[in-house]
């Protein structure tokens, strides 16, 4: 991905398009699904239920622009 297609001037969004997002997005009581992860000390990959099997896993999600 170039920096013309991720960083905008103006980020518009359809209402339509927020909906659907807030409509099919996991709620704050639904279990996470699991994924595949990369460990960057390893740099294996590693099933996220697997971590949360026996201890806590936190995950943050963001972007820094």
């Amino acid at each position: 991905m170039s920096k013309d297609q991720y960083n905008y001037d103006v980020f518009e969004n359809a209402p339509e398009e927020f909906f659907a997002f807030a409509h099919d997005a996991p709620k704050a009581t639904m279990r996470a699904p699991s994924f595949a992860l990369e460990d960057l000390v390893t740099g294996k990959t590693i099933e996220m239920k697997e971590l949360w099997k026996s201890e806590i896993a936190v995950i943050e999600f963001g972007s820094y622009t």
